[in-house]
């Protein structure tokens, strides 16, 4: 079979069928039978039925399920130009990416993006600790450093460059009152 370029998490629009022209979110990806599901469309009724060895969690009678729709069928939707679009592949940093064949953006899920955040905030931490000249200040400063979103973690950098300003404040009067009493 031929290897798809849809992924888990894609946007999709639905060019034929019942739901045509809808779009969704691909919950998850049948290769071998070049199968999408998709959320919220293509719904199928399934008759399930009461039995003991169930659990009592699981309802009996008619039940809607997400169906399955032929990879032919759906489009990948481009989340920089908003259009449906076909998929290409280039080498970009030594990686293999998903490009848009209209715009030539690149196609990132939420777990690639998610991904690329994580590093940023490490490559920040390693960047923090470098330029700081004192090696005491970089400790402190790392360790008070939370993860968090952008407007939390601008409080917490004002409160850390407080901390930090008077450890060094300290060590410095505390190295001062060493070099003087060496002197004497």
């Amino acid at each position: 079979m031929a290897k798809t370029k849809l992924r888990k998490d894609d946007y999709i629009m639905i060019i034929s069928g019942k739901d045509k022209g809808k779009t969704a979110q691909v919950i998850s990806v049948d290769s071998d039978k070049n199968r999408v599901f998709v959320e919220g469309n293509n719904l199928a009724s399934v008759n399930t039925k009461a039995v003991k060895a169930r659990k009592a969690s699981e309802q009996s009678g008619l039940i809607k399920r997400p169906g399955s729709i032929d990879i032919s069928n759906v489009l990948p939707v481009c989340a920089s130009c908003g259009k449906p679009t076909r998929i290409g592949m280039e080498v970009v940093d030594g990686k293999k990416v998903r490009v848009c064949k209209k715009c030539g953006a690149v196609l990132v899920t939420k777990k690639a993006a998610a991904k690329a955040a994580a590093k940023a905030t490490v490559r920040k931490k390693v960047a923090v600790k470098k330029s700081e000249t004192d090696l005491e200040a970089t400790n402190n400063n790392t360790q008070d450093v939370v993860l968090a979103p952008e407007g939390i973690q601008e409080e917490n950098k004002t409160k850390t460059t407080v901390k930090t300003r008077k450890k060094i404040e300290k060590t410095a009067t505390d190295s001062e009152s060493n070099g003087s009493a060496e002197d004497k």
